[in-house]
């Protein structure tokens, strides 16, 4: 499979409200980059699925939800250790720019 991350992942301890078809399930976030992140997951989401993330950001002394649209661009492992690769879609009218500060943050 073609490489097509162009900007560096930071690891990411915390959970992430994945949310598609209706549904919503809460799973651990691995690592982030302005352009994705991937889960740990059992959810069954091919390749090409649209799906919205929902991020607690740390921010000061809190937390600020960041919504990111998306679609699933890998998926690999067994069971129990699926992992889900996220790219986020070009143009969308999220809150990336929470994400992008916390990133720049941790540099």
């Amino acid at each position: 499979m073609d490489e097509r991350r162009t900007h560096p992942r930071t690891t990411f301890a915390g959970k992430a409200y994945l949310t598609y078809n209706g549904r919503c399930r809460c799973d651990d976030v691995l690592d982030v980059s302005p352009e994705g992140l991937a889960l740990r997951t059992d959810a069954r989401l091919r390749p090409g699925k649209p799906v919205k993330v929902f991020l607690p950001v740390p921010k000061g002394d809190g937390f600020r939800l960041c919504l990111l649209k998306g679609q699933v661009v890998r998926r690999t492992g067994p069971r129990g250790e699926r992992q889900l690769g996220i790219a986020f879609e070009p143009g969308a009218l999220d809150t990336r720019n929470l994400l992008a500060d916390y990133l720049v943050a941790q540099a």
